[in-house]
């Protein structure tokens, strides 16, 4: 019998390596805008992208029963400081 299609499946789980380049991408569009001259609207949005793929791939380590490694977990630490930071001062509004 098939499935009732009035019934919502959970997503499957992304696999680590499609999380981990994710996590490379945004890593690099960060690297390159703050090379470039800086538009702070777009490093921003930039560094909240980069933000959203460590979260996403230290969820889905924990998920998995995996520790976040160490780098991870700094690098984390740093965005999210960065980022109340600037929320606190206004900076980027």
């Amino acid at each position: 019998m098939p499935a009732d299609p009035l019934v919502v499946q959970p997503p499957e789980p992304r696999s680590l390596a499609v999380l981990l380049e994710d996590l490379r991408r945004a890593r690099e569009e960060v690297d390159r805008l703050r090379r470039a001259p800086i538009v702070h609207d777009r490093l921003s949005a930039a560094r909240q992208s980069l933000l959203l793929a460590m979260d996403s791939y230290a969820a889905e380590l924990t998920a998995r029963g995996l520790p976040i490694p160490w780098k991870l977990r700094d690098d984390m630490r740093l965005q999210h400081g960065l980022g109340r930071r600037r929320d606190a001062s206004g900076y980027g509004r």
